[in-house]
């Protein structure tokens, strides 16, 4: 596999993504050196019989110019990996897919309307919205095998957990695809009632499968992008259940505990080869990235316990072969550090496990500081190997990545600006302690600079997705929750600098920095709300900063 986190090196000398900045001022950003992106080449035109059919139906101009007889010999699964080729790292080949040539019935399972059968959503709609599932979202969570699914779809009738999964793939192509946001709703309500009936069935045969869980993750995914976060924290529930159920988060034991299996009539099928369980960890670890981002919208713990997960960490290959080494545990993660296993998917896993421990550590010393605690938790200790292992992930996974190297991979860039989210997050905790035991202050400077440090990256690594050509603007708008807690933790930094200086200099670089990030955030499209809501009160701030400084130029001071 290819990609700038594949190999481990020392940052660029003086690249503002890996100079110091323990001072204030932002660090110049500076494209001169760097090289326009590859024109893109447009694909063969539709063949005629399809541009007739599709003229009338307002699609984005996009995914017009697709020769739709190479769908099926093109390969997803070869491209899940987010490193992109190194023939054309700027303009991967497109992933396109073609599903049958008519859809089968729909089966609804085990009910008293079993000889129900419905085609509910147009053949060519669902073609579309598949081929943009495949193309952009699922690079983001490349947990479905293009040929099993297409599998699937050719039996003579379509199982409810297969329908749940077409309809809730076509939910995400949907929200991802101009002219098509009036059927988004119709494709949810769908993947969600074949889900029910998964789970009514009274033998469990349709819930127990890998499919029905990938339509429950997607469905989850497609909820925590909008406003009900209650009705997406029960879907997450139910998933993360079916995947415990299922054994997902200990499928690679040494020695497997028979008292730790749940004990259900029905279980997952045996898999049938090795492509068959890197999908079901995939699955999982998905999972465990959401139940992240559910801790960070509802400040709630983390629903999967870390501590006694012993499924193996992504693979890079979608079919891993015998040949291939066996990718190590989230305990023994150090193991890839200068390897060429780990991707921008397994990196993400890494860094939700530090944020995790992070919480972790946070939580349990306001416990030890409560009136009601036992012994002392051991907060500086805990904080100091915390962050050994943050940094140590930090220079094996983006050490060596200049800003170039960066603009190649936007998911490394959403990474990057996620482990420094991290930092801000642990050396908060740092300040706070600090202070309440009234320690000396160069523990809160200390602290204070690295927050500083992390919150300037993260505005640098803002202002590098701004200059994303297209579709990698998209695919970094897909990192969704994973860029706009940056931002967030980035901009609480910088609102506590305006407060603590006095510098006019420094207040400017601040308000600077406060506004791309603000421009950033609006252009990220918060639709849930919750991320412009918890910085509106900075937002509010800025504006008067505007407003004063607009009276005070009318007034000639």
């Amino acid at each position: 596999m290819n990609g700038p986190l594949l190999e481990m090196g020392q940052g660029m000398r003086g690249d503002p993504m890996t100079s110091s900045t323990s001072g204030v001022d932002l660090p110049p950003l500076d494209f001169t050196d760097m090289q326009p992106p590859p024109q893109h080449v447009p694909p063969q035109p539709l063949i005629q019989s399809d541009v007739a059919y599709l003229d009338n139906m307002n699609i984005d101009e996009q995914f017009l110019q697709t020769d739709l007889d190479a769908w099926a010999n093109l390969d997803f699964d070869n491209n899940a990996s987010m490193n992109f080729s190194s023939e054309d790292p700027m303009n991967p080949p497109p992933l396109l897919f073609d599903p049958p040539v008519a859809l089968s019935p729909i089966s609804s399972g085990n009910t008293s309307n079993s000889s129900v059968s419905e085609v509910e959503i147009p053949l060519q709609t669902l073609k579309i919205l598949h081929y943009a599932y495949f193309d952009i979202a699922h690079r983001a969570m490349p947990i479905i095998s293009q040929d099993k699914f297409l599998s699937a779809l050719n039996k003579p009738v379509i199982a409810p957990h297969v329908a749940s999964l077409s309809y809730a793939m076509a939910t995400l192509g949907a929200s991802l695809m101009d002219g098509y946001a009036h059927i988004k709703d119709k494709c949810y309500q769908l993947a969600r009632k074949h889900f029910e009936i998964c789970e009514r069935e009274e033998d469990g045969a349709n819930l127990m499968t890998i499919e029905a869980l990938q339509a429950c993750i997607l469905i989850t995914n497609y909820e925590l992008r909008g406003k009900g976060f209650a009705r997406a924290w029960m879907t997450l529930g139910r998933a993360i259940r079916l995947a415990q159920m299922m054994g997902l988060d200990r499928m690679d034991a040494a020695q497997p505990d028979a008292n730790s299996a749940l004990k259900f009539e029905q279980s997952l099928p045996p898999a049938q080869s090795q492509q068959d369980l890197e999908e079901r960890r995939k699955a999982f670890w998905v999972l465990f990235i959401i139940d992240a981002y559910a801790s960070l919208r509802s400040g709630s713990a983390v629903a999967i316990d870390e501590s006694k997960v012993t499924t193996a960490l992504p693979s890079p290959h979608n079919s891993p072969e015998a040949n291939h080494p066996p990718m190590p545990t989230l305990e023994h993660a150090r193991l890839l550090y200068g390897t060429n296993s780990v991707t921008s998917f397994t990196g993400l896993v890494l860094m939700v496990s530090l944020y995790r421990r992070c919480l972790s550590h946070t939580k349990r010393s306001l416990d030890s500081d409560s009136a009601t605690a036992g012994p002392g938790y051991g907060f500086w200790e805990h904080h100091y190997e915390i962050d050994k292992d943050l940094q140590e992930c930090k220079d094996a996974l983006i050490g060596n990545m200049d800003a170039q190297a960066l603009l190649n991979d936007e998911f490394a860039l959403g990474l990057d600006m996620n482990l420094c989210a991290v930092d801000i997050f642990l050396h908060e905790a740092a300040v706070v302690k600090a202070d309440k035991d009234g320690l000396p202050r160069t523990l809160v400077i200390e602290s204070n600079n690295r927050c500083s440090e992390a919150a300037k990256r993260i505005v640098v690594g803002i202002s590098l997705s701004q200059t994303l050509a297209q579709p990698r603007k998209t695919l970094f708008k897909q990192l969704g929750i994973f860029s706009m807690w940056p931002i967030c933790m980035a901009m609480q930094v910088l609102n506590r600098q305006l407060s603590v200086t006095s510098d006019n200099a420094e207040l400017g670089h601040a308000v600077g920095m406060l506004k791309v990030l603000a421009t950033a955030m609006e252009d990220l499209e918060d639709m849930s709300g919750h991320w412009v809501s918890s910085i509106s009160h900075i937002i509010r701030r800025l504006e008067d900063i505007d407003s004063t400084s607009m009276k005070t130029i009318e007034a000639g001071v």
